[in-house]
């Protein structure tokens, strides 16, 4: 079992689940890095989560929260340190369709986190905001005020009506 720090069901777990979690992270995180060390960490810490585990809902879904929670909390930690991005003046010129999803992934990335993370979890990975309010622990008018937000911040980030 699992929470009892069985590797074979550990390995099952993560074998299941890795990818969509992983991704969770890194739409999160927008870092390759930063979305290895947050799956690193919510299955190095998976055997004493699972105890809380109540099955209100699905182990997916549990673990996609776990997941974004512990995001959040690379996030916070990450704005401690001073870093600083690494753009390349040769780099070569991308198609248009490239173009769009980099200024996308931009504008997203510039938003808030509150915001950034709401419109993820709506957006991307389609949780409602019943689901979203338990997640963030805010209420269900907070993340539909936030979605609202991130929205018209996304819109004026790229330039659109």
């Amino acid at each position: 079992m699992a929470a009892a720090g069985d590797r074979d069901a550990l390995r099952e777990l993560y074998e299941e689940y890795s990818d969509q979690l992983f991704a969770v992270a890194y739409r999160l995180t927008n870092s390759t890095a930063d979305a290895r060390d947050v799956l690193h960490d919510v299955f190095a810490r998976l055997p004493e989560a699972l105890r809380t585990f109540d099955q209100r809902s699905s182990l997916g879904t549990w673990l996609r929260a776990v997941t974004t929670r512990e995001a959040l909390m690379h996030l916070r930690v990450r704005k401690r340190r001073r870093e600083v991005p690494i753009f390349s003046e040769h780099m070569p010129k991308r198609p248009p369709q490239v173009l769009d999803s980099i200024a996308l992934e931009r504008a997203l990335a510039s938003l808030p986190e509150k915001l950034r993370t709401v419109i993820i979890l709506k957006e991307v990975e389609g949780y409602s905001h019943k689901e979203i309010a338990e997640i963030l622990k805010v209420s269900y008018s907070a993340s539909a005020v936030r979605l609202h937000r991130a929205r018209a911040a996304l819109r004026a980030a790229l330039g659109e009506r």
